[in-house]
């Protein structure tokens, strides 16, 4: 029997929210189709990317062979399909998708090591208002499936790269990347040099909600790039059509754990509801080539089944074995699931209820229990 035990952030669900995440991954997906997106599929196993190695399950295999990974992220399985074969496709492309990911390590929010992602991205387009449109449809996607009460957090690594790329030191470099991570300000300004106080202090101070923040934030134009991607993080939020209904944060001190984010992330959460629901930005398709971008953003279903308003109401019935195809077709019609009767006993709220059902059919009429 001790075989059969599941490792530690796997399991075995036979809850409801199995036909919840089926439901709602169907109307995210039919969300982003309709918004232009088209549906592809990736494999669940690849070859070994060293730079993305940190939380992915090696497959054994052979001394002479390539070295495969079970994928634990399909953002960039897609943006390898956009260059392989839908390299000759005119750009941007709009690229939906969903597939169980596996995780060596789970987190303390996402303990979870398999899950269900969705997602959707834009690739080959550089203007600011693909990435209007990926937060847009993320809103709309979410909204769609009950989820109310929504925070974006908004940050980029542009900040954080520009006081980070001075330091040289590796040593170094890995203890102030943990102490912003653990957002210790004091700490990290123990061990900085002084000239850097202001900018880290700065670069602190502008973690709350945005439209608080904004002056603390243009305090960061201190070059050509951190004033541009001010003024694109300024555009982004501007022309969002949502900002009304969600509460909008700012955190440029957030690590991300992928870095792949070339620029502008989005990570998204409900209330009273613990992890991120979704997460996005930009990121360059090849790292050999910085000018071929992409904007998407990816939904975790096992949160979103959590956070979700929405109650999914059953109306299974019992009907006899023979039942008619037109009644069949009727009830399904009405939003009724349906158990035949492969028994020999008559149908009866008893035997309704054996089979979990709400209603049964008996004497040519539909029952409630």
């Amino acid at each position: 029997m001790k075989n059969n035990i599941i490792p530690e952030g796997f399991r075995d669900d036979v809850s409801s929210q199995v036909a919840a995440e089926h439901r709602f991954k169907n109307i995210i997906i039919d969300c982003f189709q309709s918004s232009g997106f088209e549906l592809v599929k990736t494999p669940l196993i690849e070859y070994r990317n060293i730079s993305m190695d940190e939380n992915v399950f090696n497959i054994l295999v052979n001394k002479k062979e390539k070295k495969l990974n079970i994928r634990d992220d399909i953002t960039l399985q897609v943006a390898r399909l956009s260059q392989t074969r839908l390299s000759k496709k005119n750009k941007p492309l709009k690229l939906c998708y969903y597939g169980e990911v596996v995780r060596k390590k789970g987190t303390i929010l996402r303990p979870e090591r398999q899950f269900l992602q969705i997602g959707a991205e834009t690739i080959g387009e550089k203007n600011f208002l693909a990435d209007v449109e990926m937060m847009e449809l993320a809103f709309t996607s979410l909204n769609l499936v009950g989820i109310k009460k929504i925070t974006i957090e908004i940050s980029s690594r542009i900040f954080y790269d520009k006081f980070l790329n001075q330091i040289k030191n590796l040593k170094r470099k890995k203890e102030i990347q943990r102490l912003i991570k653990l957002k210790d300000l004091k700490g990290l300004l123990d061990i900085v040099d002084k000239k850097n106080h202001d900018y880290i202090n700065n670069l602190f101070s502008c973690t709350g909600i945005y439209k608080d923040k904004k002056n603390n934030f243009k305090s960061l134009g201190i070059d050509k790039s951190t004033s541009s991607e001010i003024l694109n993080i300024d555009n982004i939020i501007s022309n969002f059509s949502y900002k009304k209904h969600v509460d909008i944060f700012l955190d440029l001190c957030e690590i991300d754990d992928k870095n792949y984010h070339s620029g502008v992330r989005f990570t998204i959460f409900a209330e009273n509801v613990r992890g991120e629901i979704a997460r996005g930005g930009r990121y360059f398709i090849d790292s050999f080539n910085k000018k071929n971008t992409a904007t998407g953003f990816t939904c975790y279903m096992d949160s979103i089944s959590r956070a979700t308003s929405l109650k999914l109401t059953k109306k299974k019935i019992i009907v006899p074995f023979n039942f008619s195809k037109i009644k069949v077709k009727d009830l399904i019609k009405k939003g009724y699931s349906l158990v035949r009767n492969t028994t020999d006993i008559k149908i009866t709220k008893k035997l309704a209820k054996d089979q979990k059902c709400q209603f049964y059919f008996a004497n040519n009429s539909i029952n409630r229990i």
